[in-house]
């Protein structure tokens, strides 16, 4: 096994960052390379196309059409959900081994805030970003703009679509993928929608991961993990099935 490179150091520019932008957690996957705060190349990666064999060579085009080579790049910024569980796990596996393969530092960026910040940057002042959490319930999440800078206004929580209606801060416009799934719940006057694909602005992610990377606070490729308040369908089913047994050979013994 080859020498894990040391870790780099910051670059002395912003100007002059190299970045790798992964985001993998909704219907479609992008990956995009910022130098500085311009995005110089992207591609964007159908959901059954989101693979890790997939992934690699998307990337590789990108570098090879800025004349880049990966070990040039300083951070490698990967978004870390909530959202599919299967693409985050995706996402982070790249980030993490090009990160120890290159010395890059790893970025690890709430998907959330990459959506909250497109909002801020759009002009809002109140934003809550809310997604599908599978079945009746919604991963909901306030964010503020204070004197332009994007900060959380509460954590990120999971609940019933009706508890959150019941509770809800009108004053917060709302935004994200999970808004096509309370909608119906909506009136005309219950608060303004401002976005409802959840598709992720790389230009709003760059941004996030410039300020993450030049903030001297990098993510520990081994320890980073997805964002979930919750384990997966089939996590959930798969512990039933171990009850079921269990309970099955209890009765008969």
């Amino acid at each position: 096994m080859g020498i894990i490179p040391e870790i780099k150091a910051v670059p002395s520019l912003a100007s002059e960052a190299k970045i790798l932008l992964l985001e993998t957690s909704g219907s479609s996957g992008i990956v995009a390379l910022g130098f500085g705060s311009t995005i110089v190349a992207h591609r964007v990666l159908e959901i059954a196309k989101r693979h890790v064999s997939d992934m690699a060579p998307a990337i590789a085009e990108m570098l090879k059409e800025c004349g880049w080579e990966a070990k040039n790049l300083d951070a490698i910024a990967t978004g870390i959900g909530p959202g599919s569980y299967t693409g985050l796990r995706i996402g982070l596996m790249s980030a993490r081994t090009l990160a120890m393969m290159t010395g890059a530092r790893l970025l690890g960026i709430s998907t959330f805030e990459i959506l909250a910040q497109h909002c801020l940057e759009a002009g809002h002042a109140k934003i809550e970003i809310i997604a599908d959490a599978q079945q009746d319930k919604i991963y909901a999440q306030h964010f503020e703009n204070n004197n332009s800078h994007l900060t959380s206004a509460s954590e990120l929580k999971i609940v019933s679509a009706a508890e959150w209606m019941a509770n809800r801060d009108i004053s917060f416009a709302i935004a994200g993928p999970g808004v096509t799934k309370v909608q119906p719940l909506i009136s005309a006057n219950q608060g303004m929608v401002v976005e409802q694909s959840g598709n992720i602005n790389k230009e709003s992610f760059l941004a996030l991961a410039l300020k993450k990377l030049f903030s001297h606070h990098s993510d520990d490729p081994l320890s980073l993990q997805p964002l979930y308040l919750r384990r997966s369908s089939a996590e959930e089913q798969w512990d039933k099935r171990i009850a079921d047994k269990a309970n099955r050979e209890s009765k008969s013994q």
